[in-house]
């Protein structure tokens, strides 16, 4: 379970309003506090001394509140939960600034770790994607299977990769079907982004003398990869 998780949405409130208030006037004091969270000052008295206890929280009555590292560190988590979700439900779902606030606030103290990372994923993905709109999804998932394969060393369907060969290494006239995108390639996204995703089935129409550039057609129309763009795109033949 994690530090959020134990807190509850109360004092994930208090913690997320001292950060936020540090962060917008250099210190948080009660009255501030109390303003934000449209609480009585008694109820912030209490909760900082009970945040104090689990060290999250350096208070002394009538000072400021400070964040501990520990603390501090709770708050960034929960203030990213809250801004990642106003992105969501606002540059995505496309819901009006108000209500993206009010349903992230209600939202941000329940959502799962493992979905909100997946969601600041898709938040991140929608902003520089020009995949067009209906294979969004599918593009969306190859490109965050790719992140999580690279960054944790596990092995994702298709094949065998010691059969499986780079579009690098294919000749003019191959067809094959796209397994992976690996690499620096996978982590900014621009070969999904135009269409290399995984099941795409691309030809080889071109090969320059020395390898580079490479001419492929992926869904309809004709792309010219770099040497190191097209070894980084690892295909199964189609025979």
């Amino acid at each position: 379970m994690t530090a959020t998780q134990e807190l509850g949405g109360s004092k994930e409130d208090y913690l997320e309003a001292i950060y936020l208030l540090v962060r917008e006037k250099a210190v948080a004091r009660c009255r501030d506090i109390s303003d934000r969270l449209k609480v009585n000052r008694s109820s912030v008295t209490g909760a900082l001394q009970a945040l104090a206890k689990r060290g999250l929280v350096k208070y002394e009555p009538y000072e400021f509140a400070t964040l501990t590292n520990e603390g501090k560190a709770v708050a960034e988590r929960i203030v990213w939960r809250h801004e990642t979700l106003i992105a969501f439900f606002r540059d995505v779902l496309g819901t009006d600034k108000g209500s993206a606030e009010a349903d992230a606030c209600r939202i941000e103290h329940a959502i799962g770790e493992r979905i909100m990372r997946r969601l600041s994923g898709f938040v991140e993905f929608m902003q520089r994607s020009s995949v067009p709109a209906k294979e969004l999804p599918l593009a969306f998932r190859e490109h965050y299977a790719q992140e999580r394969h690279d960054n944790e060393g596990n092995h994702m369907p298709g094949g065998n990769r010691e059969m499986n060969a780079r579009l690098a290494d294919l000749k003019p006239g191959a067809k094959a079907k796209v397994i992976r995108v690996s690499g620096a390639a996978a982590a900014n996204g621009r070969l999904m982004e135009m269409g290399l995703t995984r099941r795409a089935m691309v030809t080889v129409v071109r090969v320059a003398p020395l390898g580079d550039p490479v001419e492929v057609e992926v869904r309809g129309y004709n792309l010219s990869l770099r040497k190191t763009e097209a070894r980084a795109v690892e295909v199964e033949r189609d025979e």
